[in-house]
């Protein structure tokens, strides 16, 4: 099975959210299922190729503008992976993010792949987000014998641009499903293209799936959704294990897992004596009280106050007694929320520690040394944070939706609430705080249970390639009758 996995970002080569993680790891673990997977984003300025050394494929020429622009494709492969990347590098379009890049990009990768200039035509394109948005219109536009999946990592961000983008590509207008008020007002949306022509649609967990079919979460497509529902799909992401892994992560001083194992070589403390070591650790170094006897509660996020829960983290700050607790917030964002939280900070910096440039060493010791990591989110498509907290034995308190309420089990290795208020975050974190102080049996359990629970990529892994087996073969006789989790 042939699939080219289109995307705008890659960790470790160039990164600025979440699905940079999502890219390096699922096609790593399809890779490692004998999938025939590559890689495809564009050769920014900003990216490094981290020692990996690049190999000119071909030079080719796009026709974007009514002009002829040169396109070098160059290939690498992942760190410590054979996985195949491509890079398609144009200074005009390509070298530095605008408004036309993903265009640009979208029309290149049609360009090499109905030209063969891989020498490999891949079965299914995996697009991601609004970045690829158009590349199922111009498969389709092309007459190409390729399926298309388009992934949802979050419906908020839609890629809107002029409808002169669209004559640059060489389409009329018409075959864009224009709604009337971007008809009216000249513009084109890349993720409604994606939606609208894709041959499947995939959100990254099956409760945001059914999430973006209501009006709350819908971001003005949940009618259109409504009506695809029979190609939507929803597949929960996972972690990487290998980067994550409190056994060995680098960033840590203090190993631990779920069994100890002190040797000389090897010093890997039992989870409890490794998350005592690692908060004492913290504390420290956050300049709080080393204490036992305060429970240290972490926030690591975009301070992005549409979505992740910031005014109802702020109220119940303002209500609560800071003097029992110990908060730590990690994160880069809206400015103004930067301001309010490090007000806070200034007025109880024995209580509250804020740190405003993401830095991934804090990030791990956080997700080490605290006790719960509160994830408030107004909505959530899949999160990550929520996962790796579990993976380094931090309890999560979270709001009960998207990929949250499908990775967490309340009362057994984390704690949800309902309601999107402070009132709610409130009784729900104080819950969690009373069984810390009163009964450790069970708070110990849950964390021995959220350690244990597997989010590595290789379970999704399978699920994607159920879902590439069942396009493939939707016109004939499923050869793989599993079927993913469909809406």
């Amino acid at each position: 099975m042939r699939v080219l996995f289109a995307v705008w970002e890659l960790a470790p080569f160039f990164q600025v959210g979440g699905l940079g993680d999502v890219a390096r790891s699922l096609p790593k673990a399809l890779f490692a299922l004998g999938i025939d997977i590559r890689v495809i984003l564009p050769f920014y300025k900003a990216l490094k190729l981290q020692g990996q050394r690049r190999k000119l494929v071909k030079q080719i020429v796009v026709k974007y503008a009514g002009k002829d622009e040169k396109v070098n494709i160059y290939k690498i492969s992942f760190v410590k992976s054979k996985v195949p990347v491509y890079l398609l590098e144009n200074d005009e379009y390509l070298s530095i993010p605008s408004k036309e890049t993903f265009a640009f990009f979208d029309l290149a990768i049609i360009d090499t792949v109905k030209n063969n200039h891989l020498d490999w035509i891949p079965e299914i394109i995996h697009c991601n987000d609004h970045h690829t948005g158009f590349v199922p219109l111009l498969v389709k536009h092309n007459n190409l014998k390729i399926k298309t999946i388009l992934t949802i990592h979050n419906l908020q961000h839609k890629g809107e641009s002029d409808i002169e983008t669209v004559e640059n590509m060489d389409i009329h207008p018409e075959k864009c499903r224009l709604l009337e008020w971007e008809i009216k007002r000249k513009r084109v949306n890349f993720l409604l293209e994606g939606l609208v022509h894709a041959d499947y649609i995939n959100a990254v967990s099956p409760t945001y799936a059914k999430e973006i079919l209501t009006e709350e979460y819908g971001a003005g497509f949940d009618e259109m959704l409504r009506e695809m529902k029979d190609k939507l799909y929803g597949i929960l992401n996972g972690i990487d294990y290998d980067s994550r892994n409190p056994e060995s992560d680098k960033s840590l001083i203090y190993h631990y897992g779920l069994k100890a194992n002190l040797t000389k070589e090897n010093k890997v403390y039992s989870y409890l004596e490794g998350k005592r070591l690692n908060k004492a650790f913290l504390q420290d170094k956050l300049g709080f009280e080393v204490t036992d006897k305060k429970p240290l509660i972490g926030f690591i996020g975009r301070l992005d106050g549409g979505q992740k829960g910031l005014e109802i983290i702020h109220k119940m700050l303002r209500r609560i007694d800071l003097t029992k607790f110990q908060f730590v917030f990690l994160g880069a964002g809206e400015k103004d929320w930067e301001e309010r939280f490090n007000w806070l900070y200034s007025f109880y910096p024995k209580s509250i520690y804020c740190s405003f440039e993401f830095d991934k060493r804090l990030a791990t010791q956080i997700y080490a040394g605290s006790d719960f990591l509160i994830i408030p989110s107004k909505f959530e498509p899949c999160g990550l944070i929520q996962m790796i907290a579990m993976r380094y034995g931090s309890v999560p308190v979270a709001r009960s939706t998207g990929g949250l309420k499908d990775s967490i089990s309340d009362n057994e290795d984390g704690y949800l609430f309902k309601k999107y208020t402070s009132y709610e975050l409130e009784k729900c974190l104080m819950k969690a705080v009373d069984v810390w102080r009163n009964n450790k049996k069970k708070h110990d359990l849950m964390i021995e249970r959220a350690m244990a629970k597997d989010f590595s990529w290789f379970a999704s892994a399978r699920k994607y390639i159920d879902l590439y087996q069942k396009l493939i073969n939707e016109n004939g006789n499923a050869v793989d009758q599993r079927h993913p989790e469909q809406i």
